[in-house]
């Protein structure tokens, strides 16, 4: 997108001047204009006073600076502006056409760190358009230049701010190289028990089942932005603050930049350890680039592509009529995966053998669910079993609902399909509702199938 601008905001400083220079080679490659703003804090104790005498020098200094970053091969507009910094530089950013801030960081001792805390994190975290932290402005000029790739590491998680960062990095590789890898810190408890997955928890390594799962979502989630590019993903488990290990993730990785979405004003995005964003920017050792979730309008909204639907029958006349409605949506391509719930078998106990029901053998049940998994193919529509994969799968669990969200979550799926007859009230209170313990529990959009009328 050629003809928009980039902010970038200077106090002068050697930093200043070389994040100053990135830019100007950065905006040269991309076709850009280069916004130039200094800002003067006019209740400044250093200069209160003595300021109008001072304005001249500043602004002829700022022109020279200019002047400098047009030899660079840039298209440069000069703002000189009086007032607080961050409040200016976002309401720069915010005016038409303005598609990214650049700012550089101060260094990494514990008062640096306050300074930056005062000026780029509030920035970062107000500005309407992406910023870039810098704190070694040569690897993106050099970047910029077409000397070398970027190394770039994209904090992800499974939110809207996660997809805010992974496209604002496709634009980034769309200017030049860029080596990409995406990384995700889970938190192994919750993840275990979202996807149903029992057993010790490790302090070093997530479950096979569920570094599976985490790895399949996040790569497919990386292709809906990035395509076809080549990107590494990084999965660990992490216990205490995701941020600590997202940074360490970054280090090993080598990278020259950690890109973060975030969610401006959610304050419950900022629990349980606080904001992850602010905390990477304002501990990484490397520059960052914070991305802000771009509120879209409802016609801008983007329509989801169903690939993979989970469809749970009890083979009831109801639960199987689910099953042809679970394929409509589903492109030449996709899958379906077609669940049934039984009890799973109780182990005969001697102790109580003469007072338990009759236990089903070993081989018995065996047997059972071979005949269910044969039942549940002939359930499978003629008309798509030569365009869309079917998965079929015996789920033993003592709780329906818990099955089927928990199977939905191992296999990705993009909806979920059952049938419901809709009870309410008293109804509903004695023989309860598999639909709607589902659609209580489960984040994923669910297909309710109503009985027709005959």
């Amino acid at each position: 997108m050629k003809g928009l601008k980039i902010i970038c905001g200077t106090d002068f400083s050697d930093l200043a001047k070389r994040a100053s220079s990135a830019a100007a080679v950065l905006c040269a490659r991309s076709g850009d204009t280069l916004v130039l703003v200094h800002v003067h804090e006019k209740n400044d104790p250093v200069t209160k006073g003595r300021f109008p005498k001072l304005e001249t020098a500043v602004r002829a200094r700022l022109h020279w600076e200019a002047g400098r970053l047009r030899k660079l091969g840039a298209t440069v507009d000069e703002k000189f502006l009086i007032g607080s910094p961050c409040q200016l530089l976002v309401e720069t950013a915010r005016k038409p056409g303005v598609r990214l801030m650049i700012v550089g960081a101060t260094g990494h001792t514990l008062t640096q760190r306050w300074q930056l805390g005062s000026v780029a994190e509030r920035t970062a975290e107000r500005s309407p358009v992406p910023t870039l932290v810098l704190r070694d402005p040569a690897k993106l000029e050099k970047w910029a230049s077409g000397k070398k790739p970027l190394k770039v590491f994209v904090a992800a998680d499974f939110s809207a701010s996660s997809d805010a960062a992974l496209h604002w990095v496709a634009e980034l590789a769309s200017i030049g190289k860029c080596k990409v890898t995406v990384g995700h810190v889970d938190w192994p408890p919750e993840s275990s028990l979202r996807l149903g997955v029992k057993g010790p928890l490790s302090f070093q390594d997530n479950p096979d089942e569920v570094q599976r799962v985490l790895e399949r979502d996040l790569r497919e989630k990386t292709e809906r932005a990035l395509g076809n590019q080549q990107v590494a993903i990084r999965i660990e488990p992490g216990w205490g603050r995701p941020d600590v290990h997202l940074v360490n993730l970054a280090q090993l990785e080598k990278a020259d930049l950690i890109v973060v979405g975030t969610r401006q004003g959610d304050g419950a995005a900022r629990l349980p350890f606080g904001s992850v964003s602010r905390s990477i920017l304002h501990h990484a050792p490397m520059s960052v680039a914070v991305v802000p979730t771009r509120k879209l309008a409802e016609s801008d909204l983007p329509v989801p592509e169903i690939r993979r639907v989970l469809v749970a029958t009890d083979f009831s006349k109801l639960g199987n009529s689910a099953i042809a409605h679970a394929y409509a949506p589903v492109a030449a391509g996709g899958i379906v995966h077609l669940i049934h719930v039984m009890p799973p078998r109780e182990p005969s106990n001697p102790i109580v053998a003469p007072y338990q029901k009759q236990v089903v053998t070993k081989a018995a049940h065996l047997n059972r669910l071979k005949a269910i998994r044969k039942k549940l193919v002939t359930l499978i529509p003629k008309k798509a079993a030569h365009q869309i994969k079917t998965e079929i799968e015996v789920v033993e669990d003592t709780d329906a609902a818990r099955a089927i969200y928990k199977t939905a979550e191992r296999a990705g799926a993009d909806l979920i399909c059952m049938g419901s007859h809709g009870r309410s009230g008293l109804s509903k209170a004695i023989l309860g509702s598999v639909a709607a313990s589902v659609m209580t529990k489960s984040k994923r959009p669910i297909l309710i199938i109503r009985p027709t009328k005959e």
